[in-house]
């Protein structure tokens, strides 16, 4: 998410704790995670439409590479 956006990797926790990250984060279990929706809007991307299939294929890639 945070190379989406243009922010170091190894940055962009502290910049979430500072409430300083370009969107919206919410802690899950542990991990940082941002909806697809806020992360677009983020990128300039005015009218995110998001698929829930769109979602689930890429949560099944993301899976692979955990």
């Amino acid at each position: 998410m945070a190379d989406l956006l243009g922010v170091d990797a190894s940055k962009a926790s502290g910049l979430v704790r500072a409430d300083r990250f370009p969107c919206r984060v919410t802690k899950v279990n542990g991990k940082y995670v941002a909806f697809a929706a806020d992360v677009m809007v983020a990128m300039g991307i005015d009218d995110p439409i998001v698929r829930t299939g769109d979602l689930l294929a890429g949560a099944e890639f993301a899976r692979r590479w955990d």
